[in-house]
């Protein structure tokens, strides 16, 4: 069997094809091959040992363009593919982001239709009548389509092959509550943000909050583009001292820093986008048993209040450090810690009926 990966990013920034990768090499007469895309030219993780043969696309793309701006280097991503599609057969396609999905579109329907599989990972423009109806196309016409968040599930049709997958990587799970045991009644509430640096208006608000305050260090750790920029002049203006810039750094290196944070900042602007989403900082907080704070009003900060995790904060508060350090002085440990095993357990059992479901399909 022939498996094409259609990556819509770095190799290091899509941990969740691992999901698939782990499934497919289960079976020892898959090949399978990738696209992906070097958006920065900078130094990538290594392509999975699984993984036979890789098609890269080259193209400096800044984050924050608006989509006009992005257009044109979604055409020369959508030329660059089908010139892999049209010279390859392959058995099945998985779709690792629904954007290059649409980029081939009418490719995928004529010759692959029930033949691909859809991975919904993020909120664009779906709530524009037009686009969500050409996604809702792109799902009907697949063979399957997993979701990262179940309030993505709204912007679908009602379809009986949607299931959902979770956003953790399976070396994670070897690092299980890092912070059992530890003491944790630190002077200093360490606070840790990893991924890519953006959200530049919300985490100004966070930064003037914290910054200055000898209660707390602020850390961000990831790839910065221009948002990440603006935010660390600002703190330099400021001159805060307790806030840190540390750069862009590979998956397995989060671990160490992990370690030593106290709560995880899994906080994001409440937009069409992030209202929805799921963030892979939400299941390294249940793994590793550290406590998360996010955004109030947000399928996240939902979940991860009613499930007794962490807290959700409006970043427009006056009262966010207060706020912050009050929940972190009343934890109760014990509990806090069984309430990450018991919300790690749903999700391993929900993670374990999508292998199963994917299983299934190859």
């Amino acid at each position: 069997m022939k498996v094409l990966l259609m990556g819509f990013g770095k190799i290091a920034y899509m941990p969740y094809m691992n999901f698939y990768l782990d499934v497919l090499s289960e079976r020892a007469d898959t090949e399978i091959e990738l696209i992906y895309w070097d958006r920065d030219g900078k130094p990538d993780s290594d392509p999975p040992p699984c993984v036979t043969k890789t098609y890269v696309f080259r193209a400096y793309l800044e984050e924050q363009l608006p989509f006009r701006k992005k257009l044109k280097y979604f055409c020369k991503y959508r030329r660059f593919a089908l010139k892999i599609l049209r010279k390859n057969k392959y058995d099945r396609i998985i779709v690792l982001h629904m954007t290059p999905g649409l980029t081939v579109l009418d490719y995928l329907k004529r010759h692959y239709r029930g033949r691909y599989i859809l991975d919904f990972r993020d909120i664009s423009y779906e709530y524009v009548p037009v686009y969500r109806k050409i996604v809702s196309g792109l799902a009907k016409s697949a063979a399957m389509t997993f979701v990262s968040s179940d309030a993505f599930r709204s912007y679908l049709p009602a379809l009986g092959n949607i299931y959902t997958v979770h956003n953790y990587t399976e070396d994670s799970l070897s690092h299980r509550m890092i912070h059992s045991g530890k003491d944790h009644g630190r002077e200093v509430i360490r606070i840790s943000y990893w991924g890519l640096v953006r959200h530049a208006e919300t985490n100004l608000k966070i930064i003037d909050s914290l910054g200055g305050d000898p209660r707390f260090e602020l850390h961000y750790y990831g790839r910065m583009q221009q948002a990440g920029r603006d935010m660390e002049r600002h703190a330099r203006e400021k001159k805060y001292g307790n806030v840190y810039f540390h750069g862009q750094y590979m998956p397995g290196e989060r671990f160490a820093f992990a370690e030593n944070t106290d709560i995880i900042h899994n906080v994001y602007r409440l937009d069409h986008t992030m209202k929805s989403a799921m963030a892979n900082k939400y299941y390294d907080g249940i793994i590793f048993g550290i406590p998360q704070i996010s955004t109030k009003g947000s399928f996240m900060g939902d979940l991860i209040t009613g499930k007794g995790i962490g807290i959700a904060i409006d970043p427009g508060s006056a009262t966010i450090a207060d706020d912050i350090w009050n929940y972190y002085r009343g934890i109760d440990w014990n509990k806090f810690e069984n309430n990450c095993a018991e919300t790690l357990s749903e999700v391993l059992t929900e993670q374990k009926t999508a292998k199963e479901k994917l299983l299934c399909a190859h």
